[in-house]
């Protein structure tokens, strides 16, 4: 078993559960947005973005999607993060305080979340899908009409000059813009998609061959415990060297030349899930999972990784966010083409 822990030596740093949950992140989505506003230089699809974020860029807007999160419906609406989180302070003025209200009580509670869901606008950026399926497709189990792939949709629509489906409410290409660069960044990272589901012997299961069973689902490694803390919270922080936008300019460069898939603009954020889930279970090889106990929400397992984990995560994750820059790019000029 030793050889299979994975040391928090190994890793750069052991990470906490930030209070915003962000996926990669400030640091991971500003670097997605930010490949993006290179790429688009000089094009249509640059233009319009320009236009519609009145001279904010796609990289300083990319984590507006997790700063409303700091909107508390429990205590009227109020902002809960005010100076808690540099990559917020410029939405944490009179009226960008309001907008994020106003977005967060049109997308609160008309999804009709169950007992023990998120709210609605929180369930925008992920699904959870078993490992054990090779693609993703709405109605398995984690995923729903108001997942990561629809939320990409639903955006994508309001950016065309459509109406966003229900449940969501995107009041105008600003705040769709907004979301699109942040779900984008969120889909790409592979355990806001791909999930284990284990029971109570740690013995993986598969929700969609036997029911559906709540108290199975690791939501995204959420409840996996490691030797250096969070699962999920570890494949949200991107290795220390790209941190402040250091490696925006080499991923650039191997976004340029990354060969996107091509299919109708509905169907790449299935295409992008698929290869979340692939990323998912390839990250999930060779560990191993210890019996469940009881957390202060649902379950918690501990979770052995295998040796050289640390090489394959950096490796993933700069492979996700070249990704994820080129994909947000193609999707932009698709809406608005040359």
């Amino acid at each position: 078993m030793m050889k299979k822990l994975l040391l928090c030596s190994l890793l750069s740093a052991a990470v906490a559960m930030p209070g915003l949950a962000f996926a990669w992140g400030a640091d991971g989505h500003q670097s997605v947005g930010a490949v993006a506003d290179k790429l688009l230089e000089g094009t249509k699809a640059g233009a319009q973005v320009k236009a519609i974020l009145a001279g904010q860029t796609l990289e300083k807007v990319s984590v507006w999607g997790d700063c409303v999160k700091g909107i508390d419906p429990q205590k009227d609406f109020a902002y809960t993060s005010m100076g808690r989180y540099p990559e917020c302070a410029p939405f944490e003025t009179q009226a960008g305080i309001a907008a994020m209200a106003d977005y967060v009580r049109r997308n609160n509670t008309q999804c009709k979340p169950e007992e023990g869901e998120e709210t609605c606008h929180k369930q925008y950026h992920y699904a959870d899908v078993a490992i054990q399926h090779d693609h993703y497709k709405t109605g398995y189990a984690g995923t729903s009409d108001h997942d990561v792939v629809n939320a990409i949709r639903a955006a994508a629509l309001v950016l065309q000059g459509k109406e966003a489906p229900a449940p969501f409410s995107f009041k105008d290409k600003a705040e769709a813009l907004a979301l699109l660069v942040h779900y984008i960044g969120d889909i790409h990272q592979p355990l806001h998609v791909g999930s284990v589901f284990l029971d109570k012997d740690g013995k993986q299961v598969n929700p969609d061959e036997h029911g559906y069973d709540h108290s199975t689902n690791t939501v995204g490694g959420n409840a996996l415990q490691c030797p250096c803390g969070n699962l999920h919270s570890l494949w949200d922080d991107v290795p220390y060297n790209y941190k402040r936008g250091r490696m925006n300019d080499a991923l650039a460069k191997k976004a340029r030349t990354y060969n996107v898939a091509k299919a109708p603009l509905n169907d790449l954020p299935v295409l992008w899930a698929n290869d979340a889930i692939r990323d998912a279970r390839t990250l999930f090889t060779g560990s191993q999972f210890g019996k469940a106990a009881p957390a202060s929400r649902g379950l918690n397992w501990s979770i052995a990784l295998p040796l050289e984990y640390e090489k394959m995560m950096a490796n993933m994750k700069d492979d996700a966010l070249v990704r994820g820059g080129a994909h947000l790019t193609q999707i932009l000029q698709d809406i608005w083409p040359e």
